[in-house]
């Protein structure tokens, strides 16, 4: 017998989505045209570090592709922009246009987790929750209407590069991992963090990898696992290579240095934002000036208020009404207590990757990059709890009960 879960959802049930991007498109672009023609706001919209992708885009633009902007922006990305180039070139640099770009890579996020949801979960209403909740997050809206920044091509690429993190985790298939390392390359290729992001996947995986292969039965011999799992993550080593090339090799050319991020590192190894952020080509500070100054409880003290403000503090400030981030934290519950559950590596994998961001919380106070990063895990766990109390059978025949239509009489 086929259950209503295993049916593709038919095109009825998808109005509310589509009407819940049509809304998103419309809302925020009246706030961007607002923004874009007030003296003020305009001026903000390309301030700051916006001013630093808008330059970049502009060289793009008039077509010089020598990526020589790393000489002296080295922690800056080019495929952000890139799309900020197209809109150049269509909008004669006009800010509405610009920030069009954001509002559409916003929007589409808002598709591709609804549908990245409906497919892994089959759950009409954890997609229709997390769009919704994406749809309305005082974050991203203010992002894409207010400022040029890589924000939402992160969030965009990240639902996609996790989707096939789960979906890796569920089969074992190797193309899936190939798509994992292809979409953090793009990742990498639109901010610096991408470079975690893809070696932190590759760690849970590579866990659950040798996991499986030990729960196994039945296996091959241990050396035929660890030449395939050589060949595997090898061919996913050299995509992630291949997509972000345009990143790491003009730094090669440049500072003879692949992953040369200039003064980024700074942050790694001082307490205040103004000692790191020099704005230099090059790192200042390494690790052996901070245990110079610090001792084992300066560093567990630095180490534990990151994990403080990281995973509590921001998020539930950055939403105001916290409601995606309590989901979210039932989520991981709920993943956790399942013992097979692919949640539980992607948990791994969201505080591996935000370990960087733990430690440089205190140089780097800024919320703005580690709730970006943290909010398309929030997404998958929050759908995650929502799709499990949605079939719970209670839950069903209460709302049933409640909400169902009633009979007329005749």
């Amino acid at each position: 017998m086929t259950t209503t879960a295993a049916r593709p959802a038919p095109r009825r049930r998808h109005v509310f989505v589509t009407v819940l991007i049509i809304l998103h498109l419309v809302v925020c672009l009246l706030i961007l045209y607002k923004n874009a023609s007030n003296p003020k706001t305009n001026e903000r919209l390309a301030s700051s570090d916006s001013i630093n992708y808008v330059e970049i885009a502009n060289d793009f633009a008039s077509g010089n592709f020598l990526f020589d902007y790393v000489q002296h922006l080295p922690h800056r990305q080019p495929l952000y922009p890139a799309l900020l180039a197209i809109a150049i070139k269509l909008g004669g640099g006009d800010r509405f246009v610009l920030g069009a770009v954001n509002v559409l890579i916003a929007s589409g996020s808002i598709l591709l987790i609804y549908i990245v949801v409906i497919r892994s979960l089959q759950s009409q209403t954890a997609a229709n929750v997390v769009a919704l909740a994406l749809a309305v997050n005082p974050f991203i809206d203010r992002q894409i209407t207010a400022r040029l920044l890589t924000e939402p091509l992160h969030l965009f690429l990240t639902i996609g590069a996790i989707a096939m993190f789960i979906r890796y985790l569920k089969g074992y298939e190797q193309r899936l991992m190939f798509g994992c390392a292809a979409l953090l390359g793009l990742d990498y290729l639109t901010r610096p963090n991408g470079l975690f992001m893809a070696a932190t996947a590759c760690v849970a995986m590579g866990l659950a990898d040798s996991i499986r292969y030990g729960s196994t039965e039945q296996r091959q011999s241990a050396a035929s696992w660890l030449l395939a799992m050589v060949v595997r993550y090898g061919g996913a080593l050299i995509i992630f290579l291949f997509v972000s090339a345009p990143s790491w090799v003009p730094r090669m050319i440049y500072y003879h240095s692949p992953f040369h991020h200039g003064y980024l590192s700074n942050y790694m190894w001082v307490d205040t934002y103004a000692q790191a952020h020099v704005g230099s080509s090059y790192a200042t500070y390494t690790w052996k000036d901070y245990i110079e100054h610090h001792n084992l409880f300066d560093a567990l003290a630095r180490f534990f208020r990151g994990l403080r403000n990281i995973y509590i503090r921001i998020p539930a400030t950055m939403e105001r009404v916290p409601i995606l981030y309590l989901l979210g934290l039932a989520g991981v519950y709920c993943g956790f207590r399942k013992s097979t559950s692919e949640y539980r590596y992607l948990f791994l994998f969201l505080f591996l990757e935000m370990l960087p961001l733990v430690w440089t919380n205190l140089s780097n106070p800024t919320a703005r990059v580690p709730y970006g990063s943290t909010l398309p895990f929030e997404l998958f766990f929050a759908a995650l709890f929502v799709s499990i109390v949605a079939s719970n059978p209670r839950v069903r025949t209460w709302f049933t009960q409640r909400f169902a239509r009633k009979p007329t009489n005749q």
